[in-house]
């Protein structure tokens, strides 16, 4: 098969809708031989534009092939979702087949007039035969825009957290966050956070607190397009509550562990190449957190403070999305 040239024009849309490297590979694995070459004969052209429709804006990509000679046969087109890389399986497929399919011969120029045959006689109709590949229609990539898989990604966050609910006031903090969203599946996430310490006056002396989690969810609905990032998940985590009290009568150390379910919703907006910035809030709600009391001078028990069935965090942080 002679070498194919793939030229390709994604007009007014973002740098990363520059895929032909990706097709190129895809195409060559699929046919399993060497197919692009800068001097080839057939002219393959992908030109990208962006439609809007009522599920939001898509990617729709016009394909056309060429000799060198500027014969042009075989438009095709394929529509994908808001992300250019939702092309890349059925653009591999559909520029497999066209330059994987001959060109159509050209018909020969007449020489002399001649008289027309005599008319043969009435035979059967031949049996239908299966179109030629250049003769198909548009390929239908998928039955529907809908069922196009988003593509999967990894996000990064370093986290700057409020909170109140558990600690006797509310407490800033920081953490970490890393989301994995595989193609096709639901989002994973490990979440840590560790929060300041606090320090409450009581009538004779003062307790210390501080705070640490570590968590894991599970994002049934996460995703990235436009610029946008989002997630909503479940999760289930650990907490240490460490309570020291000082200047008071029998002052003790003393450690809490305790279970930490919860439900989070966050969004972030790319405001660079892969840079992301987001916020978010999440529900936690501690299960058998100790109520901390303490002995006065003269002997009697006072609650210092008994940590909420609810805490709340709002959160803001900067990282990276990897697609």
């Amino acid at each position: 098969m002679d070498a194919a040239v793939l030229l390709w024009d994604r007009g007014a849309l973002e740098a990363e809708c520059d895929r032909a490297a990706t097709v190129r590979a895809g195409v060559e694995a699929y046919l399993g031989r060497s197919v692009f070459d800068d001097e080839g004969s057939l002219l393959v052209r992908v030109r990208l534009s962006r439609v809007a429709s009522n599920g939001g804006a898509r990617v729709v990509a016009n394909v056309t092939q060429e000799t060198s000679d500027g014969r042009a046969w075989g438009e095709r087109e394929v529509v994908g979702d808001s992300s250019c890389a939702s092309l890349d399986e059925p653009l591999t497929l559909v520029v497999a087949l066209l330059v994987d399919a001959p060109a159509p011969a050209t018909e020969p120029e007449p020489t002399e007039a001649t008289p027309p045959p005599p008319e043969p006689p009435a035979l059967p109709p031949p049996a239908q035969k299966e179109p030629p590949v250049e003769a198909w229609g548009p390929i239908e990539t998928a039955p529907s825009l809908e069922h196009v898989k988003a593509p999967g990604h990894v996000v990064l966050l370093a986290l700057g957290l409020l909170s109140m609910g558990v600690l006797p006031s509310p407490a800033g903090g920081v953490g970490m966050l890393a989301s994995l969203k595989p193609r096709g599946f639901w989002g994973l996430s490990v979440e840590g956070g560790a929060w300041l310490p606090q320090r409450m006056a009581l009538s004779s002396g003062s307790l210390e607190t501080s705070l640490l989690m570590l968590s894991g969810g599970i994002c049934p609905l996460q995703g990235f397009g436009d610029g946008a990032w989002w997630s909503a998940c479940g999760s289930l985590g650990v907490a240490r509550l460490h309570a020291r009290s000082r200047e008071v009568l029998e002052a003790k150390t003393h450690s809490d562990w305790f279970a930490l379910p919860g439900a989070s919703a966050r969004g972030g907006w790319l405001v660079g190449h892969g840079v992301l910035v987001s916020a978010g809030l999440e529900a936690l709600f501690p299960v058998s957190a100790d109520s901390y009391v303490y002995r006065t001078p003269e002997g009697q028990k006072q609650l210092a403070f008994a940590p909420n069935g609810l805490m709340l965090t709002a959160e803001l942080g900067v990282g990276l999305l990897l697609d």
